[in-house]
């Protein structure tokens, strides 16, 4: 960690706030504050940002980025009084409970880590075709509201060696040098019309999941995390899943 460039800052209110009741959740959307709120909560704790152009990296207020139409969140943030604080970088990172660990666990992918490079492990698994892995993929993820995964490149494809990350995980090629003959995406940030066609010609398949959903067990057990190391505090988890419905017909 580079904690003098990090976005896990205090992003909105009073960081001397006494606290006694925290609200955890993915994302700090209008729906997810207004309940924290509504249940008593002094801080939430978002993995990410607040508003649309929030840089990562930061340690910016937030309300320094606000688009136009986001300035009434923060001021309905100052009069609500609620704190919120962003853990992102340290729990993308944080062993077994945080981003890239839970995700791993909760596919079962059930194989063995054979690279461990962050944001990326390669994980070695049975041979099988990229769309039956696929089809485990979304066994897993479909709790999360999740209906539809997006297969990339050949689809009969047989691969034993899988890159899995953090939840923007967008790099084929470097999966690629790493030893990975495919690769599990998140929506966010991921160009198809350039990374993803010089993927589908090296022959390196990808599968396509939500951010959030990649995220969300992470960000649950982060609410677990705190509410273990601060039990004075009240913690509770708001889920979220994903943002989407896919249509096939």
């Amino acid at each position: 960690m580079d904690w003098e460039n990090t976005t896990d800052t205090f992003k909105a209110g009073d960081p001397s706030k006494t606290v006694r009741t925290v609200a955890v959740a993915w994302k700090a959307s209008w729906e997810a504050l207004r309940e924290s709120v509504s249940r008593g909560a002094d801080l939430f704790v978002s993995h990410e940002s607040i508003c649309v152009r929030a840089i990562n990296g930061s340690p910016e207020p937030e309300v320094s980025f606000a688009l136009p139409s986001e300035e009434s969140k923060f001021d309905w943030l100052e009069d609500a009084g609620l704190v919120v604080y962003r853990c992102h970088d340290v729990w993308d990172r944080f062993p077994d409970e945080g981003i890239r660990d839970s995700w791993h666990a909760g596919l079962e992918m059930n194989g063995k880590i054979i690279v461990d490079e962050y944001p990326l492990y390669v994980t070695e698994i049975e041979p099988m075709r990229i769309r039956d892995l696929a089809r485990h993929i979304l066994r897993k993820i479909r709790p999360l509201r999740q209906n539809g995964v997006m297969i990339s490149g050949n689809s009969d494809k047989q691969v034993s060696r899988v890159a899995s990350g953090t939840g923007v995980t967008i790099d084929p090629f470097r999966m690629i040098e790493l030893g990975a003959d495919a690769g599990i995406m998140t929506d966010d940030y991921y160009l198809h019309v350039r990374s993803g066609v010089h993927a589908c010609e090296l022959d390196f398949p990808t599968i396509f999941v939500n951010h959030g959903v990649s995220e969300e067990w992470g960000v649950a057990n982060l609410a677990q995390y705190i509410g273990r190391i601060f039990p004075e505090l009240e913690v509770f988890h708001i889920p979220q899943s994903c943002a989407y419905t896919v249509l096939t017909e």
